[in-house]
């Protein structure tokens, strides 16, 4: 037994040697990625799966697909809003948001009218039944993120929340890609003899 496990434990060791050399190789260097324990992945999959229940809850309680409840909460915090505002507080594209609006008009939720500053541009505003429809939106968005959080203290709901806010400005101010690059540019000038 004692020899079997020596075995499976070379194996391994020799699994991962070839994996980092393979990683080198396709000049992604280091380790493979732990997917568990790697942050791009965790947000991008809390996020899939967080909009696919949120989709269903704002179904259930509104009758809303997830385009609209956007472009809803949107609306509801920012006040009388043009697509382009969506589209730029949402960052879903033109055409989903097009379709989004066209929905929320036909239910009767939304109007689109010229803007009285300047009449090139729509803007959207509630109707009575949108602005019912929004407070009731907001009480399933309240209730479903007090649920997310429930066990997190004060203090480490409003870290979380600091930190992902943080993240985000990151991301919005520039091209995270390239600021890697050239991070990454500098750690091997800074070793270079």
């Amino acid at each position: 037994m004692i020899v079997l496990n020596e075995t499976i434990v070379k194996a391994n060791g020799a699994r991962r040697r070839r994996a980092r050399a393979a990683g080198r190789a396709n000049g992604q260097g280091g380790a493979p990625l732990e997917l568990e324990r790697f942050l791009l992945y965790n947000l991008s999959l809390l996020a899939a799966k967080v909009a696919g229940r949120l989709s269903v809850e704002y179904q259930h309680s509104v009758g809303l697909q997830l385009p609209e409840a956007r472009v809803m909460t949107v609306l509801g915090c920012y006040g009388p809003v043009s697509s382009n505002a969506v589209v730029h507080h949402t960052s879903m594209d033109k055409a989903t948001v097009s379709r989004a609006i066209v929905r929320l008009i036909h239910q009767g939720l939304v109007t689109r009218t010229p803007d009285p500053r300047d009449r090139r541009l729509l803007v959207l505003a509630f109707t009575p039944k949108g602005r019912r429809a929004y407070r009731k939106l907001t009480e399933t968005a309240r209730a479903w993120q007090q649920w997310l959080v429930d066990g997190f203290s004060t203090a480490e709901h409003e870290r979380l929340n600091r930190m992902l806010v943080r993240l985000l400005d990151r991301v919005r101010g520039g091209n995270g890609r390239q600021a890697a690059s050239r991070r990454t540019e500098r750690r091997r000038s800074s070793r270079a003899p």
